[in-house]
């Protein structure tokens, strides 16, 4: 039934092989199999041997060729996905943030301490003391209250106003201190206050300068925009009054925004570009043989999450949704397209806290005969055609189509490939304009727990419609619920893999692989530390040329 007669990796190798051609200009070709990470790339211990063995030094300017334009530098607007996200991440601090070493634990920011009451809905917040916006005025308990009323309406909050649940009010105690209290218990509250849209801006200015101010923002992050030309670059200058003594090395930094990976690839190894994001897991081995070049691969929850609209009858069908789970050899794309660094996931979400290891939560197994069985008990048993929308300038989105198209004709599914820019892409996605999608070029939870996605999907009061899935499930929903206001860690630990679990079962989207971040730099670019999200911690980066 729905056989076909070519063969997958065949297909795929073939894809590669024009690719490495061009980033190569010869004969070497890639795609051969898995690619064997040593351990002294992996994470951000990695840039820390050979000339980044000494102390930092300052001066200079990187320039950091990115996968991702940057659209807009308002926290609470963000369209651009980790394009804009990572930008945001230089300009402005939250209250708390992420640990910058990595892992899953809150650290001080704007902060320097909290205290939180026995019923967890009080939290207390002593401002750091002394610290300052780039243009020199200081950081006040107003400019904290204005920010967090500002991330917790949704008016203005326009991508993430969930991560605001359970926030009630922010009140002045002194110029200092703020308290913070919420309706409810929320146990991810740190960490959804941790993240871009919670950023901490300048009262006065805002209000003033209204949305001219994004143009050039004022934060007290490491860096300031210097100049930025959508479609080409941003440059950001360091920040003269960083509240970490010493931070940021660098004088400047240039992100060059090259979406196309040749391209990037090219720009690195030519010397125009010191850094780069997202290697193509094609070139990984070119990168580990070239003497000049460091490759760091760091696991962050990035998954290939391919979004199912379910206003689309076809992707509303739990059993179509399920077949295409089992007719998917996630072995076997790990390893033609993602060069086997990748995990095969047992969750619809990334990796995260609380996550069940494989032998509580078991993956999909590769079943075509189930999954032909599941195609023929559902409203769709002699197939239909559909389209699937991802974007344009990344080999593997390229490969990764084109191996769906071929195992979902097995069942019955005729996958039409659409492949447009970035940008239009997230529009569409928005919108609701698609079939199915990957949304995203790199597609990451902006906290180490579930929360945030469990909410994103499940809220049926959140404004996005199942985080434009427009999918919902009641039963669910009331775990989820439950999951969100319980404090205990203990407890949370339990709930969680059930309500895995169930998602997984009846996976209202799709993880096709959970990936690391693989990036690139030349050698002599040190401290090239990402926090657990994957955000670049460029204060810390120097150069030791």
């Amino acid at each position: 039934m729905h056989k076909s007669g070519y063969s997958l990796l065949a297909l795929i190798a073939v894809v590669i092989a024009g690719f490495a051609l061009a980033a190569c200009g010869g004969g070497s070709d890639s795609s051969s199999g898995e690619t064997t990470i040593p351990d002294d790339v992996i994470g951000n211990a990695s840039t820390e041997t050979g000339e980044c063995s000494a102390d930092p030094k300052s001066g200079g300017t990187l320039v950091y060729a990115r996968r991702q334009q940057s659209q807009d530098l308002n926290p609470l607007v963000a369209s651009g996905g980790n394009g804009d996200i990572f930008v945001i991440n230089q300009i402005f601090d939250q209250l708390v943030t992420s640990d910058p070493n990595g892992g899953f634990e809150i650290t001080p920011a704007v902060a320097e301490s909290w205290d939180v009451s026995d019923d967890g809905k009080t939290y207390t917040f002593q401002i750091r003391k002394g610290l300052k916006f780039s243009n020199g005025q200081p950081v006040t308990a107003e400019d904290v209250k204005f920010s967090l009323d500002r991330f917790a309406d949704p008016k203005q909050n326009l991508i993430l106003a969930i991560a605001a649940v359970g926030y009630k009010k922010s009140t002045v105690i002194d110029p200092q201190t703020v308290r913070v209290e919420l309706s409810e218990p929320i146990a991810a509250f740190l960490y959804n206050i941790s993240i871009y849209p919670a950023s901490i801006v300048p009262k006065d200015l805002v209000e003033k300068e209204g949305d001219s101010f994004w143009e050039k923002p004022v934060g007290s992050g490491p860096f300031m925009v210097k100049n930025f030309t959508r479609g080409s670059s941003l440059t950001f200058e360091k920040n003269p009054n960083y509240w970490e003594a010493g931070k940021p090395y660098l004088d400047s930094v240039r992100f060059n925004f090259a979406e196309e990976d040749n391209s990037r690839m090219l720009d690195l190894k030519s010397g125009e570009a010191q850094m780069v994001d997202g290697v193509p897991y094609s070139q990984i081995q070119t990168v580990l043989d070239d003497d000049q070049l460091q490759l760091q691969v760091v696991e962050v929850p990035q998954f290939l999450g391919l979004w199912l609209n379910h206003q689309r009858p076809q992707m509303a069908d739990e059993k179509v949704r399920q077949a295409m789970q089992y007719s998917l050899n996630k072995d076997e794309i790990n390893s033609a397209i993602y060069g086997g660094v990748g995990t095969i996931p047992n969750s619809v979400l990334p990796k995260l806290k609380f996550d069940a290891d494989s032998s509580q939560v078991e993956p999909y197994p590769f079943d075509v005969d189930r999954a032909n069985e599941l195609m023929s008990e559902s409203k769709y048993p002699d197939g239909f055609e559909i389209t699937l929308t991802y974007p344009a300038g990344f080999e593997d989105y390229k490969q990764l189509g084109l191996y769906l198209q071929q195992a979902w004709e097995k069942i019955g599914i005729k996958l039409k490939l659409k492949e447009i820019d970035q940008a239009a892409v997230a529009d569409a996605f928005y919108a609701g304009d698609y079939d199915m999608t990957f949304p995203y070029a790199q597609f990451t939870s902006d906290v180490t727990v579930p929360d945030e996605y469990a909410n994103l999907l499940n809220d049926p009061n959140s404004g996005i419609d199942g985080f434009f899935s427009w999918w919902h499930n009641d039963a669910i929903w009331k775990k989820v619920k439950e999951f969100t206001t319980t404090i205990s860690d203990d407890q949370r630990a339990d709930q969680w893999p059930v309500i895995q679990q169930e998602m997984l079962d009846t996976s209202p989207v799709v993880n096709v692989l959970d990936l690391p971040f693989v990036n690139a730099h030349q050698k002599g670019v040190c401290g090239t530390k990402v926090d657990a999200l994957g955000s670049d911690q460029l204060q810390d980066t120097w150069l030791a040329g």
